[in-house]
């Protein structure tokens, strides 16, 4: 990691670098406060796209009440910086990770997500055993068809077989409408999102006539964050990708800023083409070409591994050792692909902020 960028102009820093505004990402974490004043829920951001306890810190600054994470490695790189309140928002399978979250639920409120009576009673021993009473949400399937118990008198029956597990503190509920975060029209998004919403808050309240208390509702992405974070009864959302965004959130929620890109360089150029040192090491294509944001009348046409081409439509012709930005389709798991940011306050490098949760894939 070369500290001896911070001070640079961000047109200098060697390529390919993953750039941060530190401007917009600042931004963007107090408009998400800002919406969530006065509403009931608040954010519970997931650290699955930014993956940096640099953040996570500034996201708990922003009001924000805990985090959410992907894999148990990654709670285990938040709770080294000292972050206490951590959602496993997955299921722990196994007795090495079962082992793993029960020494980190010794130092930590770590909850995780549950969808069986079987992984129940494995957490609840391995719990006992260590001398901890573990924080657990049910995972409720409310549409979307990966993970989650069906919601209504199955969810029931496994609440009521959790709360009678010793080493299980059953918290409330989690469910995740990740099928409508994408959709384009804006009103279908709504309506799909308030569909699953109400299987989920219908849930908790079948919960409650039957006398378990649901005090946590967890749900919700960036894409409908103002649509789960508005409906009566979720008490959290677990949005991740409002803070840095990507092209293809950009599309979804365009009130949030472009903090996050990448700036590469020329290393070949003819005419109306160019190649840059950026490729799919570099920058993910899974929600698309990444799109080019400098210079105008380019435009990014195909990824090799190291390389991208770019084509040429009108605009100044572009030569070997020019920069140019790009914003990433997909934020997540182009992060995944970086060891740090260089933090940019206008366009000088302020910061390399480590990319600690790179990598925690177990």
């Amino acid at each position: 990691m070369d500290r001896c960028e911070i001070g640079m102009n961000k047109w200098e820093i060697d390529t390919p670098a993953l750039v941060l505004d530190l401007e917009a990402l600042e931004r963007n974490l107090a408009r998400m406060a800002t919406f969530l004043r006065d509403r009931p829920a608040r954010v519970r951001p997931h650290t699955k796209t930014h993956k940096c306890p640099t953040i996570a810190w500034k996201q708990l600054e922003a009001g924000a009440i805990g985090v959410t994470c992907a894999k148990l490695g990654e709670a285990e790189v938040m709770a080294r910086a000292g972050i206490r309140d951590i959602l496993i928002a997955n299921q722990i399978i196994g007795a090495l990770k079962i082992k793993r979250l029960v020494n980190l639920a010794v130092d930590t409120e770590v909850m995780v997500a549950v969808e069986a009576v079987e992984n129940a009673r494995q957490l609840s021993d391995a719990a006992v055993a260590a001398g901890v009473r573990l924080r657990t949400l049910i995972e409720v399937d409310v549409g979307m068809g990966r993970c989650g118990v069906a919601p209504g008198e199955d969810t029931l029956t496994l609440a009521r077989q959790m709360a009678a597990l010793p080493g299980l503190r059953l918290e409330g509920l989690m469910g995740y409408e990740g099928h409508a975060v994408m959709i384009p029209d804006a009103e279908r998004r709504r309506a799909t999102a308030q569909q699953a919403m109400a299987l989920l808050v219908g849930t908790k309240e079948l919960l409650e006539q039957n006398g378990l208390p649901v005090g946590i509702v967890s749900a919700g992405g960036s894409g409908t964050y103002n649509i789960t974070g508005a409906y009566p009864g979720v008490t959290e959302i677990q949005a991740g990708s409002y803070a840095t965004m990507d092209a293809r959130y950009k599309g979804v929620i365009p009130e949030f800023e472009t903090a996050l890109t990448v700036v590469a360089q020329v290393i070949s150029a003819r005419g109306d083409h160019a190649v840059i040192d950026a490729g799919l090491k570099t920058m993910t294509p899974e929600f698309g070409v990444p799109a080019l944001q400098r210079p105008a009348g380019w435009a990014l046409a195909h990824q090799s591994e190291e390389h991208s081409t770019l084509t040429r439509s009108d605009g100044t012709p572009l030569k070997p050792g020019d920069r140019v930005e790009i914003v990433p389709s997909h934020g997540c798991t182009t992060i995944n692909l970086h060891d740090a940011y260089r933090v940019t306050s206008g366009e000088r490098v302020v910061a390399i902020w480590p990319i600690a949760g790179r990598g925690q894939v177990r």
